[in-house]
C-alpha cells in the first residue's frame, strides 16, 4: 500500500489559524478559499465581483513563505462564472504560507488573502480506488481469489467464531498473501475496506452516515476524516505524544490505521472498539525508560477500607459496601456495573479507583474507575491483571472478577479480604447502544452510567492531553500543559461532539441540533417555499448554512462552534435579534424544546 511518510505539524495551528482566516473570509467579497487537497499542494478558489468581466478580468496570485519570500506568482483569469483557482506547488509540511490575491491591474492592492498551515493531517479524501475485489496471489485453495467472502453462512467474520469456522478466509490467506499477516489484500486499511466500502453487504463507511459518520465527506462540504488508510502515523493526533526521541516511543510511531481503533478478532466492548488502544495497559505509568506518561500498568497496588481524602498513588483497590441508590431505578445515581452484576444493597465488592485531579471542585479526589481490567494469556503477559495474597501467591483464578467493569465480588472460592495487592492493567470497554444518548443523557431510559467515560478514555489513547478533570485554572495533561475542556465524565464525552469516522456539512447540525433534514422542513429556515418550491435549492442553501467555516472540520458533529453555543448560550444576549429568535432549549444530542 502507498505510504505518505510525512513529518508532522500543528493540527491546531492549522485549525486557529483556519478560524482565523475565515473569520476574514466571512466579510470578504472574492470568497478566497485554500483548502489543503492532502498531497503537500494547496487549491485556492476565489471569485470575481460584481466590477470584473468574465474571462476577461485577470487576478495575480502571489505566494509567500514565512519570511514573506515570494515563492510563486501566477496570473489567473476568471472564468464565464467569474470563478478563479489556483493551485500550489508541493509546499513543506509544518511552514506557514500565505497567499495574496491581487488584480493584475492594480498589482500593489492586495484585496484578499489567505494564511495557510501545511500539515499530514489535512483533509484529503480517502483512497477507495485501492480497494479491489480481486488479489494476484493464489494459493492451493485459490483462497481470496476473484471471491472475497470465504466464510460459511452464519459464521461471525469478526469474533465469536466456531469451532468449523472458515471465517479466517474473508480475509487471511493461508500461504502466499499480499499484506503482512497473510492478509490477502495489500495493508490493513484495503483489507477492511474491502467489505466496508458498501459494496459487500457489510456495513459501508463511505456513504450514509452512521454513529461514528462516514469517511465519504467532499472538500465542498468542508468534510474532515480520521486517515485510517496508514499515511499518517499514530503521534499525528492532537495532543498526542509528539516526543519521539525517548524510549517510549513505540507505539507512537506505528501507522493510523482501522485497526488502531477497532479489533478485527473481536473485542470486549461495543464496535469492535480495541480494548487496549496503542498496548497502554502493558505499559507501566511513569517516565523512567521503558515506561510511557500514558501507561496504564500499575504494579503493587495497594487494598483500603476507605477512599483516601489525599492522593496516595494514581490508582488504588477500595472495599465498597453497595447501596440501595447503586442499584435503583434513579439512572443520575444508579451503576449500571452494580447493577448488571445483579448486586444488591449490602454487597462488598473491592473497587478500582483512580485520581481525578478535577475531583472535589478542582483540588483532587478518587473516583471509582470502573475500566476493563486486563487478562493477556499469551506471552510475555505484558497487559496482565494479578491478584495476590499476603504470601504473594497468585490467586486470581479463585477469585470472581467484573474483568469488564474493574471490581471483585465475594462470590469466588477466595475473598476480598485475601486480597493484599495487584498488578493491574487497565484496558477499556465502551458500550454503544444504537442511540448515542445512551453514553452522555442521563435522563434517557437506555442511559449506561460510565460509558461516556471510557469512550473519553478510549479517544484520548492517542488524544492523551485532551483527557481532563477540570476546566478550573490548571495546567494539565501529559505530554503538555495547558488549560483544557473536562472530559472524562459521561456529559462531556467526546463523542458528544465529534464523529469518529468523520464528517462534512452534510451531516453536521447546528446550535439546535438540526441538520439539513430539519432545515429544510415546511416552516423551518430554510423551507422550500422560501425557494419557490425548489427543494434542491432550499437543500443547498441549508448545506451551504451548515458548512464549517474551517477546510477541514476536526471532525466535529456541529459546524463552526455552534456546539457551544448550545451548552453556553442561554439568555437573549447570545441571539441576533432576541425578540424572534429563541435558541432552542436542551443540550446538544438531546430532545430540544
Amino acid at each position: 500500500m502507498s505510504k505518505v511518510k510525512l513529518s508532522f505539524s500543528l493540527f491546531f495551528a492549522l485549525f486557529l489559524v483556519g478560524m482565523m482566516s475565515t473569520a476574514a473570509f466571512a466579510k470578504d467579497a472574492y470568497g478566497v478559499k485554500a483548502v489543503p487537497v492532502g498531497d503537500g499542494t494547496v487549491k485556492v478558489d476565489f471569485n470575481g465581483d460584481t466590477s470584473d468581466t468574465a474571462s476577461v478580468t485577470v487576478f495575480t496570485i502571489n505566494l509567500l513563505d514565512d519570511k514573506d519570500a515570494l515563492v510563486e506568482t501566477k496570473d489567473i483569469t476568471i472564468d464565464g462564472s467569474k470563478k478563479g483557482s489556483y493551485t500550489t506547488p508541493i509546499l513543506t509540511t509544518g511552514k506557514i504560507y500565505t497567499v495574496e490575491l491581487t488584480r493584475q491591474a492594480e498589482p500593489t492592492k492586495v484585496v484578499s488573502g489567505a494564511t495557510i498551515v501545511i500539515t499530514d493531517a489535512s483533509n484529503k479524501l480517502l483512497d477507495v480506488s485501492i480497494v479491489k475485489p480481486g488479489t494476484s496471489k493464489v494459493n492451493a485453495n485459490e483462497t481470496g481469489f476473484n471471491v472475497l467472502k470465504k466464510n460459511k453462512s452464519g459464521h461471525k467474520t469478526h469474533g465469536s467464531y466456531q469451532a468449523n469456522t472458515n471465517s479466517c478466509a474473508s480475509c487471511h490467506q493461508t500461504h502466499t498473501a499480499e499484506g503482512d499477516y497473510l492478509l490477502f489484500k495489500d495493508g490493513t486499511y484495503s483489507t477492511c475496506a474491502a467489505c466496508h466500502d458498501g459494496t459487500m453487504g457489510a456495513k459501508g463507511v463511505f456513504g450514509a452516515p452512521t454513529n461514528a459518520g462516514t469517511f465519504g465527506g467532499t472538500h465542498e462540504g468542508n468534510m474532515s476524516i480520521h486517515l485510517a488508510d496508514g499515511s499518517v502515523a499514530v503521534s499525528a493526533a492532537p495532543g498526542g505524544n509528539r516526543n519521539l526521541d525517548g524510549d517510549n516511543d513505540r507505539a507512537w510511531t506505528a501507522e493510523f490505521t482501522c485497526a488502531s481503533c477497532h479489533e478485527p478478532h473481536g473485542s470486549q466492548g461495543s464496535k469492535l472498539l480495541k480494548g487496549n488502544p496503542l498496548g497502554l495497559g502493558g505499559l507501566t505509568k511513569g517516565t523512567a525508560a521503558g515506561q510511557d506518561p500514558n501507561g496504564k500498568r500499575f504494579l503493587g497496588v495497594k487494598v483500603y477500607d476507605a477512599v483516601p481524602g489525599a492522593k496516595a498513588e494514581d490508582v488504588i483497590l477500595v472495599k465498597y459496601t453497595v447501596t440501595a441508590t447503586d442499584i435503583g431505578a434513579d439512572l443520575k445515581k444508579a451503576k449500571s456495573p452494580y447493577v448488571n452484576a445483579n448486586l444488591i444493597a449490602g454487597d462488598v465488592v473491592l473497587q478500582t479507583y483512580s485520581w481525578n485531579p478535577g475531583g472535589n471542585y478542582g483540588a483532587g479526589a478518587y473516583r471509582a474507575d470502573y475500566s476493563l481490567l486486563l487478562q493477556e494469556k499469551g506471552y510475555p503477559y505484558k497487559s496482565n491483571t494479578v491478584f495476590k495474597d499476603a504470601t504473594n501467591t497468585d490467586i486470581t483464578s479463585q477469585l470472581d472478577i467484573k474483568w469488564l467493569d474493574g471490581f471483585i465480588t465475594d462470590k469466588g472460592t477466595k475473598k476480598i479480604a485475601d486480597i493484599a495487592s495487584a498488578d493491574l492493567s487497565l484496558g477499556i470497554a465502551v458500550t454503544i447502544t444504537p442511540e448515542h444518548r445512551s453514553l452522555y443523557d442521563n435522563t434517557y431510559p437506555g442511559y449506561v452510567s460510565d460509558s461516556g467515560v471510557q469512550m473519553s478514555n478510549f479517544c484520548t489513547s492517542c488524544h492523551a492531553d485532551y483527557l481532563s478533570g477540570t476546566y478550573a485554572k490548571a495546567d494539565t495533561g501529559v505530554y503538555s500543559t495547558a488549560h483544557r475542556h473536562q472530559t472524562n465524565t459521561d456529559m462531556l464525552t467526546c463523542s458528544r461532539c465529534h464523529y469518529a469516522h468523520g464528517t462534512d456539512a452534510t451531516i453536521m447540525k447546528d446550535a439546535n441540533d438540526q441538520g439539513v433534514a430539519d432545515l429544510i422542513k415546511v416552516g423551518g429556515k430554510f423551507d422550500p417555499a422560501k425557494y419557490g418550491g425548489d427543494s434542491a435549492a432550499a437543500t443547498a442553501a441549508a448545506t451551504e448554512y451548515l458548512k464549517d467555516p474551517n477546510p477541514s472540520s476536526a471532525l466535529k458533529k456541529y459546524t463552526g462552534m455552534s456546539v457551544c453555543y448550545a451548552c453556553h448560550g442561554s439568555g437573549a444576549a447570545f441571539m441576533n435579534d432576541g425578540k424572534s429568535e429563541r435558541l432552542l432549549g436542551g443540550q446538544p444530542g438531546t430532545p430540544r424544546n
